[in-house]
């Protein structure tokens, strides 16, 4: 609030009395002070009424001008009220000055009274349009403030659920983001929950497989070696039937004192003539058969020439073991006398090797040749007519497994048989075995045991082109039966 100061016309004190306001009072301070000071001018005009006016003049005030003039230049405003002369005055003048002037007191104060509250009135009015003001700015700054307050507040309420909406887009990214770890490591315990139950699986699976390739090997064992016993057995008597026979043979002829070498010439004519051309097949197939039944040459004689004769061909095998397959097909004793005289020729018919064994080029020639001609006899299938190979493709697997059983080395004489035995009957074992005539050929013989293809590497692209071969001359053939 405005603080108004007043400065009156008058001199500050009379009778004690003091005119001039203090600084900092309050307009109700101010009424009440003038209201005060009325009464007291009441109560010194009552007081004055009842007694006459005597002036006094102090010595110290008279003993110098000087000290006068400074007294009067002191009370200079008090003059203004009252003044008195160094004149004797009676009772009654006095009586009538004193009321003169008394009463020009009275009207100076009433002017100045009235002044007084006209410049109060006017300071109260101004004091009151500055109240007014300084209330109009307090208000609209309060509105301004409660405005700003409000804004503030809107401001902080939106930055609160902006802040909010963080905090919880925050913390939904830290759920999800722990929610993800949680799975993230719940799928990794179960994978290696799986992982060591699958690790724990192949483990059994394999001490299960570890067994059974024992008991595999064993039983395997067991089969090689009754296979080779068979086998041996087999090779054995049909050496020993072929012995037989050719005793029979030389009884019958010095018994009988009869010369059979021309039936013997005219089997191994046949067997020379022989060509891929269907009608020569069938010409010396029918020659053969009507020499066999011939009741001129005892049947044992015949068989034997045929056997013997039919070995030791070196050309067109295909076509010579088609005319083995039907010959031994109507007269089936022949085969085993066939087959002595293949194991006689080469061996590894059997098969069977014998280390201490030397050959020349010649020997691996005939080699090549039966083992050839075996071949082609195993993997022969007759089409047409009641005829059946009885050594048929199931005998040249059975070959091939004790091969690989038995053989105990790697050498010219081994890879030259297996060479010559795969190149006229693999096309028909893959066609019979498929996979497992491809599993086999990628393993090499080391004694009894399997170890990495040696053999599949160095036969597989001839024996490619062979099948090739033999797939187009055996489908020429058998097209002409």
């Amino acid at each position: 609030m405005r603080i108004v100061v007043s400065e009156p016309h008058c001199p500050k004190s009379v009778q004690g009395f003091s005119y001039d306001p203090e600084p900092n009072r309050s307009f109700d301070r101010l009424v009440c002070e003038t209201e005060s000071f009325a009464k007291k001018l009441n109560a010194l005009k009552t007081a004055r009424s009842d007694r006459g006016f005597v002036v006094r003049v102090s010595e110290d005030d008279m003993d110098s001008d000087e000290d006068v003039e400074s007294a009067q230049e002191e009370e200079e405003d008090y003059s203004q009220i009252c003044t008195c002369d160094d004149l004797y005055l009676s009772d009654d003048e006095f009586d009538h000055e004193l009321e003169y002037m008394m009463d020009k007191m009275d009207l100076a104060e009433n002017d100045h009274q009235t002044k007084t509250k006209e410049d109060i009135k006017n300071q109260v009015s101004v004091v009151e349009k500055e109240i007014m003001n300084e209330i109009e700015t307090s208000r609209s700054a309060l509105a301004r403030v409660e405005k700003y307050r409000e804004n503030r507040r809107e401001v902080e309420r939106r930055l609160d659920l902006q802040y909010k909406r963080k905090v919880a887009e925050a913390l939904d990214t830290h759920m999800s983001a722990v929610q993800r770890e949680h799975e993230i490591k719940s799928q990794i315990e179960e994978r290696i929950i799986r992982s060591e139950e699958a690790q724990e699986e192949a483990k059994k699976r394999e001490r299960a497989n570890q067994e059974e390739k024992i008991r595999q090997e064993k039983g395997e064992k067991e089969v090689i070696e009754r296979v080779s016993v068979v086998a041996l057995a087999l090779e054995k008597h049909r050496l020993k039937k072929l012995e037989e026979l050719e005793a029979m043979n030389q009884e019958l002829k010095s018994r009988l004192n009869q010369d059979f070498r021309s039936f013997e010439r005219s089997i191994g004519r046949s067997i020379r003539q022989i060509t891929g051309v269907k009608d020569t097949v069938d010409a010396k197939i029918n020659e053969i058969v009507k020499v066999f039944k011939d009741p001129r040459c005892p049947l044992s004689i015949s068989i034997a020439a045929f056997a013997k004769r039919m070995v030791s061909c070196r050309q067109n095998p295909f076509a010579c073991s088609y005319i083995i397959g039907y010959v031994t097909s109507k007269f089936p004793q022949a085969m085993d006398i066939l087959l002595a005289e293949f194991h006689k020729a080469c061996i590894y018919t059997v098969p069977n090797h014998d280390v201490n064994s030397v050959w020349d080029s010649e020997a691996y020639e005939r080699l090549d040749s039966t083992m050839r001609l075996y071949g082609a006899l195993v993997q022969t299938d007759i089409r047409g007519g009641n005829a059946t190979n009885i050594h048929g493709i199931e005998h040249g697997w059975a070959w091939l497994a004790r091969f690989f059983n038995n053989i105990s080395a790697i050498n010219i004489a081994t890879v030259t048989a297996l060479n010559a035995f795969l190149q006229t009957a693999g096309f028909g074992l893959h066609q019979r075995y498929k996979s497992q005539f491809v599993k086999v050929m990628n393993v090499e013989p080391e004694g009894r045991t399997m170890k990495t293809s040696l053999l599949s590497t160095e036969f597989t692209a001839v024996l490619d082109q062979q099948n090739n071969n033999q797939h187009y001359q055996r489908n020429d053939y058998i097209d002409c039966y």
